[in-house]
């Protein structure tokens, strides 16, 4: 009886890796990197909460490290940085349009 691939997995392995495919894989010291990066942000975002007055500069602030964090999310939580290029602007791109248009909706509903 033969094994299949699944069954050959190895503690600390993706089952990628038993079919002999590469999987790329994030340090663990560039995740920690990228987590202290993203909390740096978020306290950033508490200081202008607190700092500024409500108003479209705050919003467009928020809304540019809202989508830095998220952009770091994905490459690097969700392994998007290590697939193709095509497939990351297909992501990324639609993303960034969703964002403008909440912005506008935003801006507009303050004036």
């Amino acid at each position: 009886m033969s094994q299949s691939p699944h069954d050959m997995v190895h503690e600390g392995e993706y089952e990628a890796e038993a079919y002999g495919l590469h999987v790329p894989h994030s340090s663990k010291r560039e995740i920690w990197i990228v987590f202290v990066v993203l909390a740096l942000v978020t306290a950033i975002e508490f200081v202008f909460a607190f700092a500024m007055q409500s108003g479209t500069e705050r919003t467009i602030i928020f809304l540019l490290l809202t989508v830095f964090k998220a952009a770091g999310i994905v490459l690097y939580f969700m392994h998007m940085k290590h697939e193709t290029k095509r497939l990351m602007y297909s992501v990324l791109l639609p993303m960034l349009l969703v964002v403008y248009l909440v912005a506008l909706v935003i801006i507009e509903t303050q004036g």
